[in-house]
């Protein structure tokens, strides 16, 4: 009941109402799955006329049938022929847009694509999911509508046409037959459903192995770890090939009692059927050699025709068990997603068994309360009593209070894993919040600039703006191209823009800037959307010291007011409070006086700092 209900939520997407077009494809595929039904059956018909006009020897029926309405015939049966796979697969596309679309909306929404991957641990493989599951699942469903419509109506059709000529005993017997070889089919099928599910899962856990070798090959490489990672690699893909050897053996197996019952005792079954106007129906003696032939001839096709419908019926139960593994896929994938469209965070963390005792389980459970959230005016970032809670449930900080108003700078240290950067994810949405109140900013508002930025595909110019593209960026804060320049000039890009091919080159950026360039290049963003408030995250790690200096000044000209992570003393004297975390769930807020911030050091230039860089 489960996989129908699914199956009903997932046709209710792909195809929206009966004003839709894929509701209007899906009616034309009908109209063409019923005009091939007729066809055959011309077909059939015209094959026995052409057989008695041989046998008794007439040229001229024999012309007219095989010569002349063929030819007559070839053009539309040939469309028709054509057109069914032409509408197919439109449908299957159509299909695969409508149910794609609906998720990229749930899953590039709100963050849900990191917290997916990040607070979750149900789907490994969700890249596959949005693409390869989703895609046979349509494909499934397309193919399943053609191999169950066509073959019911060819069974109504061809079962009157016999009744005519053989009598209703003659269709009861092959349905009969074929009920009954459903039925022990039934009891032998193995679970296709659930073995294609598997084989889709082992194939994406294959796949994540080598796009984890792709995203870290610098750091593998650096490590000399191609030989653990080909370990890694063939130990996920001997999963994949001995559930293969286990499909393949199970096909095996039912092909040979599909062979045995669908194929050949059904044949014999035909033959006996198709013989009763010969050898049992008492008008046909009189009746000529030609005109036996005929009949034997036409029934023989209709009956192969009813045969191979039923066939197909029988064994659509295949394609049913495959597209009930590839909805149950689905609509995992669906579940995930709709987990984490809710506001309820406990049901938004890590899914991993707990080893935790009662005592650190009461005390997860007091810590992990949901918090209250409050979107103030661009001048306030206020924690109240928050509780900072790792996706595997592990407290970093505890009853986490202070007060940033605009106009303040503030900087966080403390050592790693100590809840910095989480305390940002948490200002940002993507971790729960859990304890107290968070007063923030519209998301809008507060930017982020990380220490390894991230460059899109694009243009210079897509760079600076992103995430507005341009005729967005032209709108919203009226940039212009001497805008952007001025921009690069500020970061000291300017000489890269001309070395590149100016605003409109397309690079792969993240290969053709060194470290401290794409570093530069995110201040240039940052300044370029002047947000109430951002987030730097030791984001000028590869930068000198001077160009350092002029970045964060600049800020400070803008009125965005920073929150820096940072672990060099050089920037302290940008900076009006300080946030200090102690790595054991405790931390120290207060101002920063002038015996914190260290003596100023000589700086080179800002031209022989680029040049070093």
């Amino acid at each position: 009941m489960q996989f129908f209900k699914n199956l009903w939520e997932f046709l209710r997407i792909c195809i929206p109402g009966v004003r839709s077009v894929e509701f209007f494809m899906t009616a034309t595929t009908a109209v063409l799955l019923v005009s091939r039904s007729y066809l055959d059956i011309w077909t059939s018909e015209n094959g026995g006329e052409v057989v008695k006009a041989i046998v008794g020897r007439d040229k001229q029926e024999f012309l007219r049938r095989a010569v002349r309405d063929i030819l007559m015939m070839m053009f539309p049966i040939a469309a028709v022929n054509a057109l069914l796979k032409y509408s197919l697969s439109l449908l299957k596309t159509m299909m695969r847009k409508k149910l794609s679309l609906h998720f990229h909306d749930s899953y590039l929404a709100n963050n849900t694509f990191y917290k997916v991957t990040n607070l979750d641990h149900r789907m490994r493989n969700i890249d596959q999911l949005l693409t390869t599951d989703v895609e046979r699942f349509c494909t499934s469903l397309a193919d399943l509508y053609s191999n169950l419509s066509k073959p019911l109506l060819d069974v109504i059709l061809f079962s009157v046409k016999l009744a005519r000529s053989l009598g209703t005993s003659g269709p009861a017997i092959m349905i009969g037959y074929f009920g009954l070889a459903s039925v022990i089919l039934r009891f032998v099928q193995p679970p296709f459903g659930k073995l294609a599910a598997d084989e889709q899962r082992l194939e994406g856990e294959y796949r994540l192995y080598h796009s984890r070798l792709i995203a870290h090959s610098e750091e593998i490489a650096f490590y000399r770890g191609g030989i653990r990672e080909k370990l890694y690699i063939n130990i996920a893909f001997e999963r994949v090939v001995k559930h293969l050897h286990k499909i393949f053996g199970q096909r095996l197996y039912i092909g040979f009692i599909d062979s045995i019952l669908v194929k050949y005792i059904a044949t014999a079954v035909g033959y006996c059927v198709v013989s009763i106007p010969v050898f049992f129906v008492a008008h046909v003696d009189g009746e000529t050699a030609s005109d036996i032939a005929g009949v034997y001839t036409r029934n023989s096709r209709l009956l192969l025709a009813l045969a191979g419908a039923i066939g197909r019926l029988v064994l659509a139960g295949k394609e049913v068990n495959r597209l009930t593994g590839y909805c149950a896929r689905v609509a995992d994938l669906r579940e995930v997603l709709q987990d984490f469209s809710e506001m309820d965070p406990k049901k938004r963390t890590s899914r991993l068994p707990s080893s935790k005792s009662f005592q650190e389980e009461l005390r997860l459970a007091n810590a992990m309360k949901p918090g209250e959230l409050v979107i103030g005016s661009d001048h306030l970032i206020r924690f109240e009593h928050v509780n900072i809670v790792s996706p595997d449930r592990t407290i970093l900080v505890e009853d986490l209070s202070f007060e940033i108003c605009r106009g303040t700078n503030l900087l966080i240290t403390g050592p790693n894993g100590c809840g910095k950067s989480s305390s940002f994810r948490v200002l940002a949405g993507l971790w729960p919040l859990y304890g107290g109140k968070l007063t923030r900013p519209d998301a809008a508002r507060t930017f982020y600039v990380p220490q390894r930025p991230y460059l899109a595909l694009g243009t210079l110019r897509d760079q600076v703006t992103y995430p507005l593209v341009w005729r967005e960026a032209q709108g919203e804060k009226g940039a212009t191209d001497e805008m952007l320049l001025q921009l690069l000039e500020d970061v000291y890009l300017s000489e890269v823009a001309k070395r590149k091919g100016g605003l409109d080159a397309e690079h792969d950026w993240s290969d053709v800037l060194s470290g401290g360039e794409k570093q530069r290049l995110a201040m240039a963003r940052l300044f370029f959307h002047r947000p109430a408030f951002a987030i730097l995250d030791e984001c000028t790690s590869a930068v000198s010291m001077d160009v350092e200096d002029f970045l964060y000044t600049r800020a400070k000209e803008l009125g965005t007011s920073l929150i820096t992570i940072s672990h060099r003393f050089s920037i302290w004297k940008h900076h009006e409070k300080l946030l200090r975390f102690d790595g054991m769930g405790g931390y120290e807020f207060r101002d920063i006086t002038e015996e914190d911030i260290p003596p100023q050091t000589p700086m080179p230039s800002r031209k022989g700092a680029m040049e070093e860089e």
